[in-house]
């Protein structure tokens, strides 16, 4: 009896949890720049992962940092297959041509930050991508 009580209530909890993702695609599926965010219903951040792919060479998902779930998350290329993340004033660097390349940056690079690609965050609830308007 309290089985079927109780199943609307884990249920109900399970439904504030977050497990999602949104990417940039370079070329296509193959080869893209992801981010995913989880946490759990009593957490009040998200636990951000980037995962990186170029397929069938490579993929790998690096962990990130924890941040709120409205936070937005920059997405510059400074050169080929290199991408840097910028979420606040924490900025790290990555790249596609063998997905192992990942580092926390502490200063702005010495060329810049490169061409901006676009943003990650929640548009009307949904996490996406936006990619910058090309002028």
């Amino acid at each position: 009896m309290y089985r079927l009580y109780a199943l609307p209530v884990f249920l109900l909890l399970l439904s504030g949890c977050t497990n999602d993702g949104a990417a940039y695609l370079i070329d296509g599926p193959r080869h893209s720049v992801s981010i995913v965010r989880d946490n759990m219903f009593w957490e009040k951040q998200v636990n951000l992962s980037l995962v990186v792919t170029r397929l069938p060479a490579c993929q790998r998902r690096h962990a990130i940092q924890k941040a709120g779930p409205k936070a937005h998350i920059e997405l510059w290329q400074p050169g080929q297959d290199t991408y840097i993340l910028k979420i606040g004033n924490a900025m790290y660097v990555t790249e596609t041509r063998t997905c192992e390349g990942f580092a926390r940056m502490d200063d702005d690079p010495p060329g810049g930050l490169g061409v901006q690609l676009g943003v990650f965050g929640e548009i009307k609830g949904v996490f996406s991508f936006v990619p910058t308007e090309k002028e």
